[in-house]
């Protein structure tokens, strides 16, 4: 065989031994929740997130999710809530662009770009900046539009934290933490469709989103997660039918001829300078309960039927919707959801997948003598 022959035979071996040494660098790929496709060479490390609440499904999905973020638009967080995500890593949370946005109109293209993210995260509200998205792709930035908290009502009520989990190499994170929610959902979901089929009356429900802000009484409106809530637990909520929008204003002539069985007021921190309802990180339980009773003696809502029979509760706004939909479930239907525990739920999902549990009050009733809510 001619020398020329041979060394170009050893070459072109040569070459593909190389090839077959180099590592694997398969692209990752989603279809994001608007349709649209998703491609990053690798697991993405340096994301910006446009809805505040995502930091804490990051928490459940990397145990210190301050390192891949680069900016955050965290505009409606309070104080404590920053603080305590800040004390997993300060160091990494201090670098971290916290920018404040209220709406798509107000997202630049420029300010994303400055901050060099390899991958800008949106929800579907932030989803309607068309130009801002364009520009971005222009730039050769990858854009996902993906609602990471679990939607409930939704069959794939998983679907944005699952496919987070993809873009950021923890597939199988994602998967159990999806897992873990879709069954304690499924047990509350079969036992409301026992109740239908039994043609049960389902109790009517007034929800106060942001209770004790203002007069009584504001409403949720049907298609609102918090509201539909109330209807996956096996309830009717009150003023479904009138309230327009986010929520409405009722007044409390009707409330008090409505007569709800059950009254629930959403809070938190943000409403504690205005006599709201008090809840959230760093509330102690008895502090909570006085606003509760504070906020359920306002006129319309103390001479109904919720009040007289103390079936008056608070939630915090912010909480994890799974546990919040067993809390609202245990409220209207104590003894068809008397082996759910929403306490030990909460538990279980800050040992399994939170990088810091949040400690405070995140729910409150009116009777002493049930165990309080302290997150361990």
């Amino acid at each position: 065989m001619p020398e020329m022959i041979r060394k170009w035979i050893f070459a072109t071996w040569l070459a593909a031994m190389l090839l077959i040494s180099l590592p694997a660098t398969a692209q990752i790929e989603i279809t994001d929740q608007a349709g649209r496709a998703v491609r990053l060479a690798q697991p993405a490390q340096r994301i910006f997130f446009s809805e505040p609440g995502d930091f804490t499904i990051m928490a459940m999905l990397e145990d210190n999710p301050a390192k891949r973020i680069v900016a955050w638009n965290r505009w409606r967080l309070d104080k404590h809530t920053l603080e305590h995500w800040r004390s997993i890593d300060p160091v990494a949370f201090d670098t971290i662009n916290q920018m404040v946005i209220d709406g798509p109109q107000n997202l630049s293209a420029e300010m994303l770009i400055a901050n060099q993210p390899d991958l800008v995260v949106l929800d579907r509200y932030f989803g309607n900046a068309k130009q801002t998205i364009s520009r971005l792709e222009q730039a050769g930035i990858a854009v996902a539009i993906l609602d990471l908290e679990a939607d409930l009502r939704q069959d794939n009520a998983t679907e944005g934290l699952e496919k987070m989990a993809i873009l950021i190499g923890r597939q199988e994170r994602g998967q159990q933490v999806a897992d873990f929610i879709n069954q304690h959902v499924d047990r509350i979901t079969q036992g409301v469709a026992k109740l239908k089929q039994q043609q049960s009356k389902l109790p009517t429900v007034l929800m106060e989103p942001h209770a004790g802000s203002g007069p009584c009484c504001t409403s949720v409106g049907s298609g609102v997660l918090m509201g539909d809530l109330i209807v996956m637990a096996g309830g009717q909520l009150l003023g479904s039918e009138i309230v327009q929008g986010l929520s409405s204003q009722l007044s409390a002539e009707y409330v008090i001829a409505s007569d709800p069985e059950v009254y629930i007021g959403t809070g938190g921190r943000h409403i504690e300078a205005r006599g709201g309802l008090l809840l959230g990180p760093g509330v102690e339980p008895a502090a909570s309960r006085a606003s509760l009773q504070r906020v359920t003696q306002r006129v319309g809502i103390a001479q109904t039927r919720a009040a007289r029979n103390q079936r008056t509760y608070g939630i915090w706004h912010s909480g994890y919707p799974v546990v919040n939909l067993e809390l609202i479930a245990t409220w209207l239907h104590p003894e068809l959801f008397g082996d759910v525990d929403p306490a030990a739920t909460l538990d279980q999902i800050n040992k399994r997948f939170m990088a810091k549990p949040l400690t405070g009050t995140f729910w409150i009733t009116p009777d002493t003598t049930q165990k309080h809510t302290d997150a361990p």
